[in-house]
């Protein structure tokens, strides 16, 4: 599992060239970043180059590790000229790797007076595609890069929500979580089932849980678990942590190694050979929620 504190987006980078600041520079372009691919597994770090009208006005690399990196995100490129040309490279690399797993770049021009939304991709797609000098891979294929103003639209920072991720699209299903068990890896766990448990490094006793999700987000969603051993009555304190997802092929996504702790505020001779209901929430960053429940035998 990873559980991380669920780093910022990227912010609202402000990229000027050299006169970018003159008072009729009031036109904005905001690159809307997404990628299918999961962040922390399939891409770590996130290196881009801007440029206005040719000059370079900002290179930036971004670390999952680091903290920095958090996607869909926002950079606005101006205040710029009406008619200055802005263009984008941006390369995702993953772990140790020297060469990037993938290389997108796109373009267009400010227009005065408006905010555009110029969307860029990293698809997973394109990971194997190679295409001419002169062209860039969007979704598996080769197309020009620049985009006309007029056929963006102004930026509306609600696209978010809407934007595709590794475990979600604007076409996923419902959210839901199917509730499994595992320390390196889901595997299948029925109603009534017994757990092992384990003393944990700290003290206490815990049992591992994983999860199946699906229509929530890879990154930034908020896990909550809280469990009542019905024969005691009494409820263990929940715990909440902010998660980032792996995929899990065409099924969503998934993440394993959720560390429980069964005997908090109990001793676990007590709690040995009793049924647990497990209770687990997910929020992802748009408010979407998704809940389970599962009972379980804690082992005797």
């Amino acid at each position: 599992m990873i559980v991380r504190r669920a780093p910022p987006a990227l912010a609202m980078l402000v990229l000027c060239s050299a006169g970018c600041a003159s008072e009729d520079a009031d036109a904005l372009v905001v690159v809307g970043l997404t990628t299918d691919m999961a962040v922390g597994f399939e891409l770590d770090r996130v290196e881009s180059t801007t440029k206005v009208d040719g000059v370079i006005a900002r290179v930036e690399s971004r670390s999952y590790g680091g903290g920095e990196l958090s996607l869909p995100a926002e950079l606005a490129v101006g205040p710029a000229q009406d008619g200055a040309e802005i263009a984008l490279t941006v390369a995702a690399f993953r772990g140790r790797e020297a060469s990037p797993v993938v290389t997108r770049r796109a373009a267009t021009r400010a227009v005065g007076g408006r905010t555009l939304l110029l969307p860029v991709s990293l698809d997973e797609a394109c990971s194997a595609a190679s295409c001419a000098a002169s062209a860039t891979c969007a979704e598996g294929a080769c197309v020009d890069p620049f985009i006309a103003p007029s056929a963006l639209a102004d930026h509306d920072p609600t696209w978010l929500a809407s934007a595709r991720d590794a475990c979600k699209t604007p076409s996923s299903d419902l959210p839901m979580i199917v509730v499994g068990q595992g320390e390196r890896a889901f595997a299948p766990l029925e109603d009534g089932e017994v757990v092992p448990i384990e003393a944990g490094p700290q003290g206490g006793h815990h049992v591992w849980l994983a999860l199946r999700v699906e229509g929530l987000r890879q990154m930034g969603s908020r896990l909550t678990v809280g469990g009542r051993f019905p024969e005691l009555a009494f409820e263990l304190p929940p715990f909440t942590s902010q998660i980032t997802m792996r995929k899990a092929g065409d099924a969503g996504c998934e993440i394993y190694g959720i560390r429980f702790q069964v005997d908090r505020g109990l001793s676990v001779e007590s709690v040995r050979g009793r049924a647990l209901d497990v209770e687990i929430a997910v929020e992802d960053p748009d408010g979407d929620v998704a809940t389970a429940a599962r009972r379980v035998v804690i082992s005797p």
